[in-house]
């Protein structure tokens, strides 16, 4: 078999060389029409996560703007006028490492409920989780020791 014999060959009255070009082009149509389709997918994807990056960047200005004006001290100050709050007495400053002293040392009060609220109260007591070991106070000190 020579090599002009394959161009000269017919196969129901084409040639061998025309149909493996047709059939070559055929694939090439169909390679690019896919690939024109999966970057339609990706183009509409990349849109809508940027509009995303646009709404998020949208909110975090309106979140600052938000803190901007809840932190401005004039409003502060009236809001700790109306509540009657004063400034922290230095003997009651302490650091974050001695936190959990202070809060061994302090004592848990309870104030009597009125009858009504003691009712009410026993509903919702019935109706809440069994309390957890961090519900409950730590152990006091005997009395002649005081922790530091």
């Amino acid at each position: 078999m020579s090599l002009s014999n394959i161009f000269e060959r017919r196969v129901r009255g084409f040639r061998v060389v025309e149909l493996v070009c047709l059939s070559l082009l055929i694939a090439l149509v169909m390679g690019v029409y896919l690939a024109k389709t999966f970057a339609g997918r990706e183009r509409a994807q990349i849109a809508s996560v940027e509009q995303q990056i646009v709404d998020e960047k949208v909110r975090v200005r309106l979140l600052k703007a938000e803190v901007a004006y809840l932190e401005q001290p004039r409003r502060i100050e009236q809001l700790a006028t109306s509540l009657q709050l004063a400034p922290i007495k230095p003997e009651h400053e302490t650091t974050e490492d001695a936190l959990i002293d202070v809060a061994r040392r302090a004592p848990v009060a309870h104030a009597p409920a009125p009858p009504e609220a003691a009712a009410a109260g026993a509903a919702a007591a019935a109706e809440a989780p069994e309390a957890t070991p961090d519900d409950y106070p730590a152990p006091q000190p005997p009395s002649g020791e005081v922790q530091r």
